[in-house]
């Protein structure tokens, strides 16, 4: 058994993080280790001196200048949560419509779910195509007068599809309705600003391509919507102590509790690591080299775009690669990687529910291999290697 781990699962959590990142969230244990907002002492001040600067990071990143539009979460489920339960918070839905796509994760598809089971949403997921790209003539004719919200998955984590925020933008706009991504996938590997296109709402964790620390997510939330949205929940503040019910501004209510400091000053650096270190060719390289690799074994077949390579070439994508076996399950290939050549990759749906049913992969689901920012060439001919294997098998 190799010794040597290689580790092809970033579109779960990215790993190595950058040393920055990890000395970060130490630095902060070590050197304060309190509560921000909680206290007038100097440490307390230090520490939302550090959840502001992070603030104003993640929002120059997005193309935006006012700091307060971002939130932050424990994790990009929750921030997806925050977003549409803070806009959808009437209890009758039954003359709310949203649409959104078949490429999304579950933790959009569970709560438009949820919310028709409770309180009468209806809702429509457009279909993929079997690369996982949405047709936006299709996104176009799903919404009716009474849709409310347009919730699209920036990149897929089955396929790496990257849908056309453009064209999806301004069909939000035309209908009126708010547009929110899921960035999950994008964040940090594909150059976002959250104006062009008009994106209404952004949600993200801050431990996949920005490379913080597990613990964090964030949510945009453009200044004129903010208004209109309720949050779900609400708690200790720092913030009128003495008093129970008040008219809480958003951006108090949804960031209610203490925050994961050391995971948000992790994610300061990991931001700052992420601007002088960001490689996109480097990664869209790495990845034709594996999907060239599954594409020369008859027994693996590649989950993602049929076109020609020079089309392929001109489609954006984030660097992940599915693929099936002839006659191996994809738990079973994740099993033989691990156990003979130390490769970790993810197996199964991937928490994506609808998907799997136009990729033709709906009894199984993917084997998944995914890059990131601190992968190396030597995991990249280590990929490849147990491509070579599963195909002989």
């Amino acid at each position: 058994m190799s010794t040597r781990r290689t580790y092809l699962d970033h579109a779960a959590t990215s790993w190595p993080k950058p040393a920055e990142s990890v000395n970060a969230c130490i630095d902060y244990q070590m050197q304060l280790g309190v509560a921000a907002g909680r206290g007038a002492y100097r440490s307390s001040e230090r520490a939302d001196q550090i959840v502001s600067g992070v603030r104003s990071q993640v929002a120059a990143l997005l193309g935006e200048k006012n700091p307060t539009t971002i939130s932050f979460t424990s994790n990009g489920t929750m921030a997806l949560h925050l977003a549409i339960h803070g806009l959808l918070h009437e209890l009758d839905l039954r003359h709310t419509h949203v649409v959104t796509t078949s490429t999304e994760h579950n933790s959009v598809l569970r709560p438009l779910a949820l919310l028709e089971k409770q309180r009468g949403l209806r809702w429509y997921a457009v279909p993929c195509d079997a690369g996982g790209n949405v047709d936006t003539v299709a996104l176009r004719d799903a919404v009716e007068p009474s849709t409310r919200l347009i919730i699209v998955n920036h990149a897929s984590n089955v396929t790496g599809a990257v849908q056309d925020l453009v064209a999806i933008s301004e069909i939000a706009r035309k209908a009126g309705a708010s547009l929110l991504v899921d960035a999950a996938q994008s964040v940090g590997l594909i150059e976002i600003d959250i104006n062009n296109p008009h994106i209404d709402m952004l949600a993200a964790p801050g431990h996949k391509g920005l490379g913080g620390m597990l613990g964090t997510g964030i949510l945009y939330v453009r200044t004129e919507l903010s208004p209109k949205l309720r949050s779900p929940w609400i708690g200790g503040t720092g913030h009128y102590s003495d008093r129970l019910v008040d008219d809480f501004s958003w951006s108090e209510s949804a960031e209610s509790g203490n925050l994961n400091i050391p995971a948000i000053a992790s994610l300061g650096e990991g931001v700052r690591w992420l601007r002088e270190n960001h490689d996109a060719e480097k990664l869209r390289l790495w990845t034709d080299r594996l999907i060239d690799a599954v594409g020369r074994e008859k027994r693996l077949r590649w989950i993602g775009c049929n076109e020609s390579r020079e089309v392929m070439s001109s489609l954006q994508r984030v660097p992940v690669v599915s693929f099936t076996h002839a006659e191996l399950s994809c738990h079973e290939m994740a099993m033989l990687l691990d156990t003979t050549l130390g490769i970790e990759a993810r197996s199964g749906f991937h928490c994506a529910a609808m998907i799997h049913r136009y990729l033709g992969t709906e009894h199984g689901g993917t084997l998944r291999m995914s890059l990131g920012h601190t992968s190396t060439d030597a995991d990249v001919y280590a990929a490849i290697e147990g491509i070579k294997l599963l195909g002989s098998c």
